[in-house]
């Protein structure tokens, strides 16, 4: 890994500003789940902040990926990285001066999600350019050994931070990330070469639902990544839940239950960008899973804060290993002028069951036992591995 770090600058660049940037912005989330759920108590509320972070997002993700195989990318990338800086900078000021309310953490989250729709699309489409195609695996498997090995180090260091200085700081370091990553952005040597500026949005989005249908292994595999999206997505609600509300662990054990499944999606990075898998897509993501259904009905089971941590761990180590082959393959079979779209179309589709997730997963939380979420979703997850696994197509595609 770092032998092709130091032979390629440009991504070597790229890779350290999302590093640092992603370490930033896992404290950030950590403060804001911690102050809505020390002020309300509430799973409503932590949908609702959680419903903000993702539903414009998911919204504006179509338009996103259509501008960013118009526009330069690289100049996308930098705008959306101080645009967020500035407003995790106000959030900073305003935390300090205890002006901060519910409605102000709901919109300036649904701002930095608006500016995040545009930056995601922006640099998943502009990294097959940074590097050779016989590259891009690993390229990607690198990206995400780094980005959780950086969100597991954002959640202990966000609870140590809130523990030790209180929220502000938290916030501020966020701020301060996001102009690194501009920064080092700004230095990557990158040629864009834009689609036909002759279309327009409505035909850019048209074109990137009918690459989608296209290609029928990504046509068939779009329900099922929706349904295990939704149920995955549960987890954002319930740790901080089960963190303070059931174990009483405080910061530090929310924390550490955040960081175990970013853990385990750093151990699954780093299989893959050390070791070559000699299997189907079918029987990686059937087997991976398996093993995530297995790992929510154990903690449904058992209430308790040891093995909610094993359990978070092989969940975030299944489901990455998946989420990485299948990234690659996306990349593989897209043709370059159209990639933009296709990605923010998939990312618009795969995650648009995700905010409905947030405010089932809080309602049903203030009325029913949490454990029983967990039981539903893992027999839920079962049965999307079955289906996978009757996807012919997946079958002919190597990881």
């Amino acid at each position: 890994m770092f032998t092709f770090l130091r032979e390629n600058r440009n991504f070597r660049n790229f890779w350290f500003g999302q590093v640092i940037s992603q370490i930033g912005d896992r404290i950030h989330t950590l403060a804001v789940i911690w102050l809505v759920y020390t002020w309300t108590k509430s799973g409503t509320s932590l949908g609702l902040v959680l419903i903000a972070a993702t539903l414009p997002s998911v919204l504006i993700s179509p338009w996103a990926g259509a501008l960013s195989d118009r526009l330069n990318r690289k100049h996308i990338a930098i705008g959306c990285d101080l645009i967020r800086s500035l407003l995790v900078i106000i959030l900073a000021v305003l935390a300090h001066g205890k002006l901060l309310n519910m409605p102000l953490i709901v919109v300036m989250t649904a701002l930095i999600s608006i500016a995040s729709a545009f930056f995601n699309p922006a640099t998943l489409a502009m990294l097959p350019s940074i590097v050779s195609s016989q590259d891009l695996g690993r390229a990607n498997a690198i990206t995400q050994l780094s980005a959780n090995a950086s969100g597991a180090l954002g959640f202990l260091l966000g609870s140590g931070l809130i523990a030790a200085i209180g929220v502000p700081s938290a916030f501020l370091f966020n701020g301060i990330s996001f102009c690194v990553s501009a920064l080092l952005i700004k230095t990557i040597s990158y040629q864009h070469s834009p689609s036909p500026k002759s279309l327009s949005f409505v035909a850019d989005l048209k074109e990137g639902w009918q690459v989608v249908q296209s290609i029928s292994v990504v046509s068939r595999i779009i329900g099922p990544l929706i349904v295990v999206n939704f149920l995955f997505s549960s987890l954002s609600v319930l740790i901080p839940i089960f963190g303070e509300g059931v174990f009483k662990s405080g910061s530090a054990g929310v924390g550490l239950l955040l960081a175990s499944y970013t853990c385990g999606m750093f151990l699954a990075a780093l299989v893959l960008s050390t070791v070559q898998l000699k299997t189907t897509i079918s029987r990686l993501v059937t087997s991976s899973l398996l093993l995530v259904g297995g790992s929510f009905l154990a903690m449904g089971c058992i209430e308790r804060l040891p093995l909610f941590v094993v359990a978070l761990i092989l969940i975030g180590f299944a489901l990455n290993g998946a989420n990485i082959c299948l990234i690659t393959m996306f990349q593989r079979v897209i043709p370059g002028e159209v990639r933009g779209k296709f990605f923010s179309m998939l990312t618009a589709v795969s995650l648009s069951a995700q905010p409905l997730a947030f405010g089932v997963t809080g309602w049903f939380a203030d009325l029913v036992n949490p454990a029983g979420i967990l039981l539903f979703c893992g027999i839920t997850l079962l049965g999307c591995a079955l289906f996978i696994y009757r996807i012919a197509e997946l079958r002919e595609q190597s990881v």
